[in-house]
C-alpha cells in the first residue's frame, strides 16, 4: 500500500514529548517545531479526500523542508523545523498558501472567517523550549485519556451540528428560566487587565467583561458546532450582547472599572438603549467599551455614530482585536480611540518592533495601546520597549494569582 501523503503515524504527541524533553542532550538538526492545527475549521463533516490533501499537504511540506512531522490529533500537526533569518518567511508562506488552498477549496464558506494566527503557531526551541514541552503534554494526555491516538479519537468525537437560528432562541429561552442573577453567575465571564510600569508589579486596571463560550458549550450548545457558522454567528453574538448588557448590573454590582465588547450593531438596539436610560451620571466614567477592528471598518458610518453617542456620556472606546500586522493601517487617532488593544503572538516581537514609529504616533495622539493574550514574559518587555504598560491574558492572570 502506498504511504504517500500520509503523515509519520508513528510518530505521535508521545515520540515528539520524549524527544523534547531530551533536546539538550544532543545536537539537534531543528531549531523550531511549527504547530499546525485545524481547530479552527468545523472538520465534523469534511470529506475522506480532505483528510486525505492535508495528509499529503503535510507530507509535501515534510519533504521540502527536511522536517519531521508528528501527529498530536485528528485535526494538528507538529513539525520539526530548521528556521533561519533566510528561509523563514518563504517556509511561513509555503505553509499558510497551502493550508488556505485547502480551505479555500473545501471550505470556501469559512475562508473570511477564520484567524489565521491558529492555523500556525511556531515555537523557537532555543529559547521556549519548556513552553514547547507544556503544549505537547496537553496533546499526550488527551492522548492516553482516549486510549488510541488521532484515529480512534476521531471516531470518539461528538457528532455536531452547525448553529442555527433555534440555538440562538435556546439562549433566549436559558436566560429567561434562570433570570438575569443566574445568567451573570453560570455564563458572564470576566479577566483582569492591568498596569505593570517597569520593575514594577502589576496593579489592577480594570475587568474586562465578556459571555464565555466555553460556559455556552458546557451548558447550552453540547451537541453545536460554533465554528465556521458564517453569519448565523454573528447573530448569536449580538443577541449575547443584549444578554450582557441586561446583566450587567448583576455581573458588576459595583461598577468598578471594567470594559465590556460589543458589536457595533448592538449600541442601537432596546437594550442598549435600556442600559442607557438606567446609567446615572457617573456610570460611564469607568467603562469602556470594545469594537473590533474589523467591526469598526466593516460598519464604520455606524461606529461613528456609536462612538459619538458613547463620549456624550462620558464613555471610553477600544478599538478590539487590532493583529501585529496591521498596526498603522487604521489610525486609532482617527476613530478617537481612547485604547487599542494588539493581539500578541508569535512574531509579534518583530513586526511590533518595526512598527514602533507608528504606535509612538498614535500614543503621542492620545491612544494607550493594550497588549492581549499575552502568553509570557516576552510580550511584557516587548510591550515596555514600545511605551506599552497595560497588559491582559493568561500569563498575566496567572500574575496576579502571585
Amino acid at each position: 500500500m502506498s504511504t504517500e501523503g500520509q503523515p509519520q503515524r508513528s510518530q505521535n504527541a508521545g515520540d515528539l514529548l520524549k524527544l523534547l524533553r531530551n533536546w539538550g542532550k544532543q545536537s539537534q538538526e531543528h531549531n523550531t517545531l511549527l504547530l499546525i492545527s485545524l481547530g479552527v475549521l468545523a472538520t465534523d463533516d469534511a470529506e475522506p479526500s480532505f483528510w486525505t490533501d492535508f495528509n499529503k499537504m503535510v507530507a509535501a511540506f515534510r519533504l521540502r523542508h527536511h522536517a519531521q512531522d508528528y501527529a498530536l490529533s485528528h485535526t494538528d500537526r507538529a513539525c520539526l523545523v530548521k528556521i533561519t533569518e533566510y528561509n523563514q518567511v518563504s517556509l511561513f508562506t509555503d505553509a499558510k498558501v497551502e493550508l488556505l488552498r485547502l480551505i479555500q477549496e473545501y471550505f470556501p464558506d469559512q475562508f473570511g472567517l477564520i484567524d489565521q494566527s491558529r492555523l500556525l503557531r511556531p515555537i523557537d526551541l532555543r529559547f521556549k523550549l519548556p513552553n514547547a514541552i507544556r503544549f505537547v503534554e496537553r496533546y499526550e494526555e488527551i492522548d492516553k485519556g482516549e486510549g488510541g491516538g488521532p484515529a480512534k479519537a476521531a471516531q470518539q468525537r461528538r457528532k455536531l451540528r452547525r448553529l442555527g437560528e433555534q440555538d440562538i432562541e435556546r439562549v433566549v429561552e436559558v436566560n429567561q428560566q434562570i433570570g438575569r442573577g443566574s445568567f451573570a453567575k453560570v455564563f458572564v465571564r470576566h479577566q483582569k487587565m492591568v498596569e505593570i510600569l517597569p520593575g514594577g508589579p502589576p496593579q489592577d486596571f480594570m475587568h474586562e467583561y465578556f459571555v464565555g463560550m466555553d460556559a455556552l458549550k458546557s451548558h447550552v450548545f453540547l451537541d453545536v458546532e460554533l465554528r465556521g457558522s458564517g453569519n448565523i454567528f454573528n447573530q448569536l453574538t449580538i443577541t449575547l450582547d443584549r444578554l450582557l448588557l441586561d446583566a450587567f448590573g448583576d455581573a458588576n454590582p459595583g461598577r468598578a472599572a471594567c470594559s465590556i465588547n460589543l458589536n457595533v450593531e448592538s449600541v442601537f438596539t432596546r437594550a442598549f438603549q435600556a442600559f442607557l436610560e438606567e446609567a446615572d451620571d457617573n456610570t460611564f466614567d469607568n467603562m469602556v467599551f470594545e469594537f473590533r477592528q474589523a467591526n469598526v471598518l466593516q460598519q464604520y458610518d455606524e461606529y461613528e455614530v456609536a462612538a459619538n453617542l458613547i463620549a456624550s456620556r462620558k464613555g471610553r472606546i477600544a478599538v478590539d482585536a487590532v493583529f501585529p500586522e496591521t498596526v498603522g493601517i487604521v489610525n486609532m487617532n482617527r476613530l478617537n480611540a481612547n485604547y487599542a488593544k494588539i493581539f500578541w503572538r508569535q512574531g509579534a516581537e518583530t513586526v511590533l518592533q518595526n512598527l514602533s514609529k507608528e504606535i509612538e504616533a498614535m500614543q503621542e495622539g492620545g491612544t494607550q495601546f493594550i497588549l492581549a493574550r499575552v502568553d509570557d514574559d516576552l510580550g511584557i518587555q516587548v510591550g515596555h520597549d514600545l511605551g506599552i504598560t497595560l497588559f491582559q491574558g493568561f500569563h498575566i492572570d496567572d500574575m496576579m494569582k502571585g
